[in-house]
C-alpha cells in the first residue's frame, strides 16, 4: 500500500469535463455527441459537415456507469478515405484534403475548451480496442496557453502526453497511464485531448476502440505533501493511527492506495490530534 499523507484541499486539482461519457447532448445530428465533446460532424468548416460521417457513439459496454464512448473508422467515398473514429474536447477543422484538417482550442466559446490551469503529472483512463491490422488507437492531451491546435504552431504547448493504443485486440478493460512531458515552465490555461480509434490520416477501415473513466493525476507535492516528521502513522489492533502536528489549521488528509492505483481509503484528518481508521 502507499500512504499519500496532504494538507490542503482536493477541489483545487481541476479534472477533465464529462469523464466517464455519462452526459450526451442533441447537437442536430442523428447521434448524440457526448456533453463538453465535439466530433468531426460539428467541425468549424459548416459546409463539409453535412458530407462528414459519424464515427462515434454512446455504448452500454462501459468501464464503470451506464455508458462509455465507442469510436469506428470510417471509409468516405466522397474524397476516398478512411476517416479515424475521433473525438475530440476541442473543435475540429475539416477540410477535403484530409492532411489538413486539425483539432483546436477555441478560447472564445467554452463549447470548445478545457480550462486547466493546473499541472497534472499525467492522465490515466480505461480502453478497449479492435484495431485493423497496420493500425492503431491514439491518446492524445495537450496542455497550453491561448490558441493551440494539434497539428499547428506548437509555440503556446506546455506539455504533451501521448500513447498509441496496441495493434492488436484488447477486449476487456484495460488501464493506461501517460505522463505528461512538459517542455515549457509557463503554467497551463487550458487542455486539448484527442481520442481516435485509428492512425489519423492513416486509419484503416474496421478499427474500432472504446474509452471511459479519464482522469488527471496530481503529484501529492503540488497540494502541499506533508514531510516525514510532520506525521506519525502507525497500526494497532487493525486500526490505523494518523498524527499530525501541523498550527496552519488548514484542512488534512490522506488517501490509501494500493500498487495497482485503486483507492482503497480516502478521509480528511484533523490536525494536532490521533485520528483513527479501521482497516479490518
Amino acid at each position: 500500500m502507499i500512504l499519500l499523507i496532504f494538507t490542503g484541499t482536493l477541489s483545487s486539482q481541476q479534472q477533465i469535463q464529462n469523464p466517464g461519457f455519462e452526459e450526451w447532448e442533441d447537437v442536430g445530428l442523428s447521434k448524440e455527441e457526448p456533453t463538453h465533446w465535439s466530433s468531426i460532424k460539428t467541425s468549424d468548416n459548416l459546409s463539409l459537415n453535412i458530407h462528414a460521417p459519424i464515427v462515434w457513439d454512446k455504448s452500454t459496454d462501459a468501464h464503470s456507469g451506464n455508458y462509455s464512448l465507442y469510436l469506428f473508422n470510417y471509409y468516405v467515398s466522397l474524397i476516398n478515405h478512411v476517416a479515424a473514429g475521433t473525438i475530440s474536447n476541442g473543435r475540429f477543422h475539416s477540410d477535403l484534403d484530409p492532411e489538413l484538417g486539425y483539432a483546436f482550442t477555441d478560447p472564445n466559446n467554452p463549447s470548445y475548451h478545457g480550462v486547466l490551469t493546473s499541472k497534472p503529472d499525467s492522465v490515466v483512463g480505461w480502453y478497449k480496442c479492435n484495431p485493423a491490422v497496420g493500425d492503431f488507437g491514439t491518446i492524445k492531451f495537450l496542455l497550453h496557453t491561448g490558441y493551440a491546435a494539434i497539428p499547428g504552431d506548437e509555440s503556446n504547448y506546455i506539455a504533451m502526453a501521448y500513447q498509441e493504443l496496441p495493434t492488436v485486440e484488447v477486449n476487456t478493460w484495460t488501464r493506461f497511464s501517460i505522463p505528461f512531458v512538459y517542455t515549457s515552465n509557463a503554467t497551463p490555461e487550458y487542455f486539448l485531448c484527442i481520442l481516435t480509434s485509428g492512425n489519423g490520416t492513416q486509419a484503416i477501415e474496421g478499427s474500432t476502440a472504446y474509452f471511459d473513466d479519464l482522469k488527471f493525476i496530481y503529484n501529492p507535492s503540488s497540494i502541499g505533501e506533508l514531510k516525514q516528521n510532520d506525521f506519525k502513522v502507525y497500526t494497532q489492533n487493525d486500526i490505523l493511527k494518523v498524527e499530525i502536528e501541523d498550527n496552519s489549521n488548514d484542512p488534512a488528509g490522506f488517501i490509501l492506495v494500493d500498487l495497482n492505483g485503486r483507492i482503497i481509503y480516502n478521509a480528511s484528518l484533523e490536525t494536532n490530534t490521533i485520528n483513527e481508521f479501521s482497516i479490518s
